[in-house]
């Protein structure tokens, strides 16, 4: 369903913190200051520097400097993300959604972008193209959607906001040492102020009419509530530490009392911070929360949407045209299904559907038997890699369940990178609350999506890519790595990776699900639908009537426009595919496409589509 990272993807991003990480997707950093300029000379450095000695080598160094600026700016912005993809300068800071810090980064963004028109673009080599292209589009939609949304003001989000994510931070800051023990005492003192930091945010939203729906304030607050609930040890925050300190891997200079240490920061800065805002949420926020749901509904909600297409999207289409197209694909699609199952002898449609998902053979007794099935998916799909792929991520992957403190309201599986140091793995992330709700059927297109040879192939090999600059390998258009993903489960397909007629019926509805976004999103946050409007139409095109349905809608009203990206990604790179095979004829071979596709990261899909012209203008002049 997504890649999810602290990149916040795609991460594609997702969560007030990341308001400052912008569309940042992560694994790791070099891990080692910027060589050049220090931050502060970011904002005021002459554009005249870009022009020294040859053309071309200046517009090369003045390209790279601005790119790693940028990616220092990010690493600065938050510390958090960059501990998770293995840069441990900042483990002791939490980040700041302070006024003051946002306005900052702003700043820092602005002028890169005013940097980048210095550099002249004929003067780069075929990769640094790519590559200013890239920052070109990041540095101009982040821009655009900053001014257009202030997301800052009115982002309250069951799905990423800090009392999700800040119990997440066991899992990549890592106790290997008594400093990341120390670091991570330090980050636990910081909770309440982030907190009381993103409560003054909103509260600058409420005075300005730019508030968060009602239906995210619900379920956050339950969220919040349920934390303050439970015993200080077993927050995550703590228990999540203390188990992974196992006889094996506790540092032997772990300091005396770090784990008393620990619940006292559960008891006094953690507990005063999920105060702090259950308290806002409840009296301040909740009575004035907005009862329509779309984005629209916002003073300059209009703006914001659009802007939010480009951005996630890379294309200037109108909410009326991708509402269009949705219900194009999503009648194409009905079609092909309804010819699945009446070949198979299933009869209607909807009604196999309804007899299918409560069939006891579609569902797994428990969460060690969800994640075992899981791993035997992504073994089958590892296994026919080679047929269609000439290069291999290194990385390892793993399935791992979600944890307890957030499954209910987390999507229903995702894909988390690993850090390039090797202290992890990938994760691919299954969902297995109530087991009953999950269906087999579908599982083997969720696993090829999020795992093999969706999310951890184009992710890995461009965080494995060494001749990428570091904002290059981690981050990029989500139309671009959510497409791919889409695209992986119809490449599964091709592949022979469905064994039953049923598995086969689970692709087709989980692109229905991508179709019917279109309609959706747009019908939310352009066309003024309900909540029910958008959820009934939903559970009439998918059939599903076990609650993911809601978790779906809540999650597409936090986050306009990111839904949309699938399905256009998808039919894009597969337009793209479509040209090179009609141009190529018996010369078009698989592996080259999908090595072409793979090799500059997540790149823009008019960047893409021009790549793979000129690569295949070139394979054209081989003998």
């Amino acid at each position: 369903m997504d890649a999810l990272r602290i990149r916040g993807s795609t991460r594609t991003l997702m969560t007030t913190a990341a308001v400052l990480v912008l569309s940042a997707c992560g694994a790791a950093p070099k891990g080692t200051p910027s060589a050049h300029a220090p931050m502060a000379d970011v904002v005021t450095s002459p554009p005249a520097a870009v022009v020294k000695g040859p053309a071309a080598l200046a517009s090369s160094r003045a390209l790279a400097d601005i790119a790693d600026d940028y990616w220092q700016s990010l690493m600065q912005a938050s510390p958090l993300w960059a501990t998770s993809l293995g840069d441990r300068r900042r483990d002791s800071e939490l980040g700041s959604v302070a006024a003051v810090e946002i306005a900052r980064h702003r700043k820092v963004v602005s002028a890169l972008r005013e940097r980048l028109k210095f550099v002249d673009q004929t003067e780069l080599a075929p990769a640094e193209r790519v590559t200013a292209e890239l920052l070109e589009f990041e540095l101009e939609t982040t821009v655009a959607v900053d001014l257009a949304c202030h997301e800052e003001r009115w982002t309250v989000d069951q799905l990423y906001g800090p009392q999700v994510y800040f119990g997440e931070i066991p899992n990549y800051h890592t106790i290997d040492n008594a400093q990341n023990a120390k670091d991570l005492l330090a980050r636990y003192g910081q909770i309440d102020e982030y907190f009381r930091d993103h409560v003054s945010n909103l509260r600058e939203g409420l005075s300005l009419g730019e508030v968060a729906p009602k239906v995210a304030v619900e379920r956050v607050l339950r969220q919040v509530e349920e934390q303050l609930g439970m015993a200080p040890e077993a927050l995550p925050h703590v228990a999540l530490v203390v188990a992974a300190l196992t006889p094996a891997k506790t540092p032997k200079d772990l300091p005396e009392g770090f784990t008393a240490a620990l619940v006292d920061a559960a008891r006094g800065p953690i507990r005063m911070g999920l105060t702090t805002y259950r308290d806002f949420l409840k009296n301040e926020l909740l009575p004035k929360a907005r009862e329509a749901p779309g984005v629209s509904s916002l003073p300059n909600g209009a703006a914001c949407y659009a802007a939010r297409i480009r951005r996630q999207t890379g294309m200037d289409r109108s909410p009326e045209d991708v509402h269009l197209l949705g219900l194009s694909e999503v009648s194409r699609i009905e079609g092909e299904m309804t010819e699945l199952v009446r070949a198979s002898g299933g009869g209607e449609l909807f009604a196999y559907l309804q007899v299918l998902t409560k069939r006891k053979d579609q569902h797994l007794p428990d969460s060690a038997a969800i994640v075992a099935h899981n791993k035997s998916l992504m073994q089958r799909a590892s296994a026919a890699l080679p047929r269609a792929f000439g290069r291999l991520p290194k990385t390892i992957i793993e399935v791992k369940p979600i944890e307890g403190f957030r499954e209910r309201d987390a999507p229903a599986a995702y894909y988390y990178s690993a850090p390039r140091d090797g202290s992890r793995p990938a994760y691919y992330y299954i969902n297995t609350y109530k087991p009953e709700t999950r269906h087999l059927f579908t599982m083997a297109a969720l696993a090829f999506h999020e795992a093999v040879p969706g999310h951890h192939l184009q992710i890995a090999l461009a965080s494995e890519n060494d001749d990428l600059p570091d904002f290059q390998r981690e981050m990029g258009l989500t139309a671009y790595v959510e497409g791919w993903a889409l695209y992986s489960e119809g490449l599964a397909d091709e592949l022979g990776l469905y064994l039953t007629a049923d598995e086969k019926l689970g692709q087709l509805r989980e692109e229905m699900w991508r179709a019917v976004r279109l309609v959706v999103d747009t019908g939310l946050h352009a066309k003024l639908w309900s909540r029910k409007q958008a959820l009934d139409f939903l559970l009439a095109k998918t059939g599903n009537r076990d609650g993911d349905g809601e978790a779906e809608i809540d999650r597409y009203i936090i986050w306009p426009a990111q839904a949309l990206a699938y399905k256009l990604g998808e039919l894009e790179i597969r337009r793209i595919r479509r040209k090179a095979e009609e141009t190529l004829g018996k010369r078009f071979d698989l592996k080259w496409f999908h090595d072409r596709v793979l090799e500059n990261g997540a790149v823009t899909l008019k960047t893409l589509g021009r790549v793979l012209d000129e690569a295949t203008t070139a394979r054209l002049s081989q003998p």
